[in-house]
């Protein structure tokens, strides 16, 4: 499957997550997603944030598990709730080093595409996510394989102590 880069970039991103209730499954409130597909990623961002770059961060993680891991963190998808989730994914990664952060704040800060620019508010989001990755016991949850927790419903998944656990749900799930 090739990957199309564009160096395009949409007015804003928007992503929402449509009404769900604790009875759809994972896979199903994915589906509803109406949010940016691979190729409309601006490239700077793929290049950080994707698994398939060659110049991909540690935490990095496919589009379909980024999604995944908003619905079961409840993080809506905000620029502040990007910000957290890539510092979770960043900060749960054994292989994320201080000038890692450092570059990877600089560059979204600096660098990404306006409607993707982090603020100084969203680097505070983003370091809250990292502190909370960091606490999570089990690492590297960017390689955590989805698919088996898909045809279940978000209640059970959010039931299954083997998920609180890896997500460390008790300590970063947040209702609005």
């Amino acid at each position: 499957m090739a990957i199309k880069l564009t160096t395009k970039t949409k007015p804003n991103p928007t992503v929402s997550i449509s009404s769900y209730t604790d009875q759809d499954t994972l896979k199903k409130i994915y589906q509803t997603l109406k949010g940016d597909k691979q190729e409309d990623i601006p490239f700077i961002v793929w290049l950080l944030e994707n698994p398939k770059s060659f110049c991909k961060f540690p935490g990095q993680i496919d589009l379909c598990r980024h999604d995944y891991l908003h619905i079961l963190l409840n993080r809506r998808f905000s620029l502040d709730d990007e910000a957290f989730l890539v510092g979770f994914t960043m900060g749960n990664d054994l292989k994320t080093n201080s000038v890692h952060c450092l570059i990877f704040k600089i560059i979204s800060k600096y660098f990404y595409p306006k409607h993707y620019r982090f603020t100084d508010k969203h680097l505070q989001s983003f370091n809250l996510g990292f502190i909370d990755g960091r606490k999570v016991k089990v690492k590297n949850i960017n390689n955590l394989d989805f698919s088996i927790y898909e045809n279940k419903k978000i209640s059970e998944i959010r039931k299954i102590s083997e998920i609180r656990k890896i997500l460390g749900l008790d300590m970063v799930i947040r209702f609005d």
